[in-house]
């Protein structure tokens, strides 16, 4: 399935899911997944720059005997090895964050948890669609719209009449 299937079949859950759920939502459950494709993105990026960049080295080097790195060549591999070090440090952040659970009309997360009527405000915003969840003004969570059941959690949003705020890109809607 491609990006823009998966973001338009994520798009009608949100209008649809929970449409015939009770009106105390004591029939929803859901866990809103951990799994960012943030990182898996990033991780593609730099296998593929291992292997083509590693291909390069070893054709350079077949006919440089010196083996001399160029200015060039340096600054490469440096921002290769930032971006596998930040792939490996969000992976491993993403292991180690606690989950989001969604039961009826509360939402437990890291021990403390919150009923619908306490949550002022959801937002998502324009470029990195984060879904920002505010209670009395205050942020107490946030985590990106790509995330599995993160649609679910706004149609629970809807469903629970909570202010809701769509900042996100309206021409990838």
């Amino acid at each position: 399935m491609n990006n823009n299937n998966l973001r338009q079949n994520k798009l009608i859950a949100e209008k649809t899911a929970f449409r015939y759920s009770k009106e105390d939502m004591s029939d929803v459950s859901f866990e809103i997944g951990k799994k960012s494709y943030t990182a898996n993105v990033f991780g593609l990026m730099v296998i593929f720059a291992l292997f083509f960049g590693g291909r390069i080295i070893m054709r350079r080097f077949a006919g440089n005997p010196d083996m001399n790195f160029s200015v060039g060549d340096i600054i490469f591999w440096v921002i290769i090895a930032l971006v596998g070090i930040f792939v490996v440090v969000t992976l491993i952040r993403e292991k180690h964050k606690p989950t989001i659970f969604v039961t009826g009309k509360k939402i437990f997360y890291n021990g403390d948890h919150w009923t619908s009527d306490e949550i002022s405000l959801v937002r998502c915003t324009k470029w990195l669609g984060r879904i920002e969840v505010y209670s009395y003004g205050r942020k107490i969570l946030t985590f990106p719209w790509e995330r599995d059941n993160a649609e679910l959690f706004i149609a629970w949003v809807n469903k629970c009449k909570i202010a809701f705020e769509d900042n996100r890109m309206k021409s990838f809607q």
